[in-house]
């Protein structure tokens, strides 16, 4: 705990650290590409036409001019081999830098007109993102910085809803064209992440704050100089390493939810601890020192505690064990939450300095963030007739913490070499309390009352030292990362409590109480009565190196290799409340307790454990509860980009293979408690043709045909099983999986009309070997959700529709209004066993569309910026059913579609030293519905969010 608190310290002192640093002048600064292959230009020449001043572009194409006094200039900017361009009347503004974006340079063959360009003060990064959309090696989407700070967005999850082909569930996990989010991968400034979640293959981006990035790009087809293991689309999450100059800036937010705030006593919660608003548990839900370190031993103490002839204080020992358990956090207390209660504030630090006669950058920001929901929900399920057979309606109640910060800093060796040390970290704790009623009227025949309380606590930390170095000798260029990155999911005090009654007995009296369902063995039911607590830490070490040859003035060899090396161990406990030993009874004073479902506080308090005639604890946990996995990763590649003329046309063409090595190893127990030892070591490679027809300067073709794969992930391999208590279905994994190779087909038709503009169509085929898939097994007595790799192959195929343009070709009154608007139609088929019946059926999570519409107003004068953003999506399997448990056709059960309308107002006041912004996010406030057999499932309502946001720079 300790370790935690000095770290978040001296993160905190190196964002409000600060040296003055006076601007009397302004400075200019930009990036200078390659028109045709989109890359960075090394040692263009800058100069500031009529005086003395000027520069060269760095290894980055970036360059600087500094020391200019305030007023209107002209720049000239020249390469070797290339048409010159001047940008006239680039406005400096006192103690302002002012970019002038990406500058884009012909070669001398072609003639170009030439071109003049007004300078803005703030940077253009949409139109950015474009440019390097526009000359990238493979078929790209993306977002800027700009967008996502306009939008009422506050995580990376929310903010990629927003891209052409994405889907967001659940919030926070994305679905790129139709394939979960398994088919996925994530990669910060080109680095692995470790993962927070321990049953799924997935990044959970409602981790990461959206202010922490530059930009966010989806490669949607592979080269070799990518990972190898996507397949829906590779997710590159970028943040900034130079900043543009001096800046301190403090944020503050709050917001007002329609469903949670100011509700009466509405919200249900637990005692806590004391550090629970740092999103650290203090050590009120932990496993107490005295429990045994194993069922087995915990077996053996509470046994020899029974023993009348035990010497060894067992007994003692035992009932002090049972009594040290926190049991005041069973009670779920309703509370309201105040008006000030969704808040957060954060600070941003950046500066750039001169050290030995070169720029050093510093980037930092530090956030704290809580939110309070409540969600009204409904939780059914079918018979096999369609009829239902239990329904149940309740309240889940949520207060989330989030806290992180970021430091990067970079140094720049003149204008051939550059290094850079990044950090992020980040963390969130979610204490979710959940009350259900309900009634199952076929099965069971009871009126039951479930209670449960999670805390959750997920940190990540992200480490990378980096560089780029140009060299003289052929003009190489080298680029290296090293870097390590950590996540720990703690659960601790997971705790279940269910009482119920049978709806026979209220027949004739409908005051007959409930009780608690505690099972009459040894081990207990923790789905019943227990307490859950689980630990899970991810380890990711990675170092690559790239290198680039100019074979010519034009084609380029790439080459490289990367090393990658993970671990994981997880373990978990299961802890059960039983009653006495058989022969013996509770005490009448306890007894009385059993059927008081709001008060279980008073039936779980320490002077109610005892040995004899009280309250005991038991456990379930098995071997196959804990594992340890080691991953590795080798890798190299080799890359041609080679532009060339057929005829009159411009063609490029980048292509070459990717041999990846990769083992996974997994220590473990299976459900019979055999020792289980997988070892998986594939060998592949993966070829990579791309093609792109320059039509002219503002379209493209693109076309590809690579192939990718998707291993299984440690979770998926593992045999641990885990009772999901809110979907009530038994999850475990499946050691025999293989691994999915995946053909990728891609065509593309791009326009860019104009800076910040595009026009698309695309079209994609998928077909998968060994596809992975979540199936359903019947077991004894219930259902377990586990893996399979696919019967046959998988095929997933659609089409993507973009627009994003300007209104200014209407009228110029409507200059300052843009469109932007994607559309995606996929089908996906896939077919897997289930026991002894095959199901044949979408791809799960698959929508056959999703729509994105944003209306945007930025009036350049006044700053002021009104945005409208629309989402929906098409009903996607959210559950797998087992087929054969019905009469009635496709028993899956589906997300249906819901639209969504987020509203964000911003205005600088001040002379731009604070930022307002109003947001407004799910104006509709629809229902979530999951539907099965055309009947509701389960239905969620989480309310609108109104919220307002104030920013105030102290430079």
């Amino acid at each position: 705990m300790k370790s935690k608190v000095y770290a978040l310290g001296l993160l905190l002192m190196l964002v409000l650290f600060s040296t003055s640093f006076s601007q009397s002048n302004g400075e200019i600064t930009g990036q200078i590409i390659d028109e045709e292959t989109g890359e960075p230009l090394r040692r263009a020449t800058v100069t500031v036409i009529g005086t003395k001043l000027g520069g060269f572009s760095d290894v980055k194409g970036d360059f600087k001019i500094k020391n200019l006094p305030e007023g209107k200039y002209n720049i000239k900017i020249s390469f070797v081999g290339y048409l010159p361009r001047e940008l006239a009347d680039v406005i400096v503004v006192q103690g302002k830098a002012t970019s002038i974006g990406k500058i884009v340079l012909g070669l001398e063959k072609k003639t170009t007109e030439e071109v003049y360009v007004e300078a803005r003060r703030i940077n253009d990064n949409e139109s950015a993102i474009l440019a390097v959309r526009k000359n990238a090696a493979q078929v790209s989407d993306g977002i800027s910085q700009q967008e996502m700070s306009r939008l009422p967005d506050s995580d990376a999850g929310q903010s990629l809803k927003r891209v052409s082909g994405v889907t967001l569930v659940d919030n926070k996990f994305v679905f790129v064209r139709g394939s979960s989010e398994r088919y996925s991968n994530t990669t910060l400034n080109g680095a692995s992440l470790s993962s927070t979640e321990p049953d799924k293959k997935a990044f959970a981006f409602d981790m990461f704050p959206s202010e922490f990035l530059q930009n966010v790009n989806i490669a949607k087809s592979f080269t070799p100089d990518l990972p190898g293991n996507f397949a829906g689309g590779l997710v590159q999450l970028n943040t900034v390493d130079f900043p543009d100059g001096h800046s301190f800036k403090v944020s503050y937010s709050n917001s007002y939810n329609t469903n949670t705030t100011l509700k009466g006593n509405k919200f249900l919660q637990t005692a806590g601890g004391a550090t629970d608003w740092l999103g650290w548990d203090d050590g009120t839900r932990a496993l107490p020192s005295s429990v045994p370190s194993t069922r087995r031993e915990l077996d053996a103490l509470r046994t020899a505690a029974l023993n009348p002839a035990d010497q060894t204080g067992a007994r003692d020992r035992y009932e002090g064990m049972l009594q040290s358990f926190n049991n005041n956090i069973w009670q779920q207390n309703p509370s309201t939450v105040g008006a000030l209660s969704n808040s957060s504030i954060g600070l941003n630090y950046s500066d750039l300095f001169t050290l030995f006669g070169n720029e050093f950058g510093i980037l930092s920001s530090v956030n704290w963030g809580q939110t309070f929901g409540i969600n009204d929900i409904q939780r059914n399920a079918l018979m096999a007739d369609g009829s239902t057979f239990f329904r149940s309606n309740g309240t889940q109640a949520t207060r989330s913490v989030s806290m992180g910060g970021l430091v990067n800093m970079a140094y720049k060796f003149g204008t051939s070499s550059s290094i850079s040390f990044r950090n992020v970290y980040n963390r969130s704790a979610d204490d979710e309390t959940v009350s259900l009623h309900g009634q199952d009227s076929a099965y069971q025949f009871i009126d039951y009352r479930n209670f449960s309380t999670q805390y959750v606590e997920k940190e990540i930390f992200s480490t990378q030292l980096g560089g780029e170095h140009a060299l003289s000798f052929g003009n190489m260029l080298i680029e290296w990362n090293t870097g390590y990155s950590y996540a720990n999911r703690y659960e601790p005090d997971f705790r279940k409590v269910r009482y119920d009654r049978q709806l026979y007995d209220l027949e004739f009296d409908p005051n007959t109480p409930y009780f608690i369902q505690l099972l009459q063995t040894e081990q207990g039911d923790g789905g019943r009565v227990g307490r859950f607590f689980s630990d899970m830490i991810d380890n990711t070490f990675s170092g690559k190196i790239d290198f680039t040859l100019p074979l010519t003035s034009s084609i380029k060899l790439k080459f490289g290799t990367l090393a990658e090396f993970k671990d994981r161990d997880f373990g978990a406990r299961s802890l059960t409340v039983i009653p006495p030993p058989t022969g013996q009874w509770l005490n009448p004073d306890i007894e009385a307790l059993m059927n008081d479902y709001e008060n279980p506080q008073l039936l779980f308090a320490s002077e109610n454990f005892r040995v004899e005639d009280g309250l005991r604890i038991g456990e379930e946990t098995k071997l196959s509860d804990s594992y340890k996995a080691d991953e590795e990763l080798v890798a190299g590649y080799l890359m041609l980009d080679v532009p060339f003329e057929l005829g009159s046309e411009s063609l490029r063409f980048i292509g070459g293979v990717r041999y990846e090595d990769s083992r996974q190893i997994m220590n473990t127990f299976d459900v019979n408690d055999e020792l289980v030892n997988t070892v998986n070591h594939f060998q592949d490679f993966l070829p990579s043709l791309n093609l792109m027809w320059r039509l002219n300067d503002k379209s493209n073709i693109r076309a590809s045909a690579t192939q990718t794969l998707s291993r299984p992930s440690l979770r998926e391999l593992a045999p641990f099983a885990f009772y999901d208590f809110v979907n009530t279905i038994l999850v475990f994994g499946n050691p025999n999986l293989q691994r999915t190779l995946i053909q990728n087909y891609d065509l593309r038709y791009e326009i860019f009309p104009n800076p910040g503009e595009v026009i698309s169509v695309s079209a994609f085929y998928k077909n998968f070997e060994n596809a992975i898939e979540e199936t359903i097994q019947p077991l004894q007595s219930e259902l377990g959700k586990s893996f399979a790799n696919a019967e046959g192959s998988a095929i997933n195929y659609g089409v993507e529709l973009e627009l994003r343009k300007s209104f200014s070709f209407i009228s110029n009154a409507l200059r300052h209004f843009a469109l932007n608007v994607n559309l995606s139609l996929i089908n996906s088929e896939i077919t897997v066993k289930q026991g002894n019946a095959v199901d044949t059926r979408s791809m799960w999570g698959q929508s056959p569309y999703s729509l994105n519409l944003g209306i945007f107003y930025l009036n350049p004068e006044t700053q002021t910026s009104i945005n409208l953003a629309y989402n929906t999506y098409g009903r996607r399997i959210m559950q797998v059913a087992l087929v054969g448990m019905y009469d009635f056709e496709d028993p899956h059960i589906y997300e249906m579609p819901r639209d969504i309308i987020d509203l964000s107002i911003s205005q600088p006041v001040f002379n731009n030293k604070m930022d307002l912004k109003l947001i407004v996010r799910d104006l509709l406030n629809q229902h979530l519905i999951w539907e099965q057999g055309g009947r509701t499932f389960a239905s969620n309502l989480r309310g609108t969010t109104i919220g307002l946001s104030l920013g105030y720079r102290l430079n």
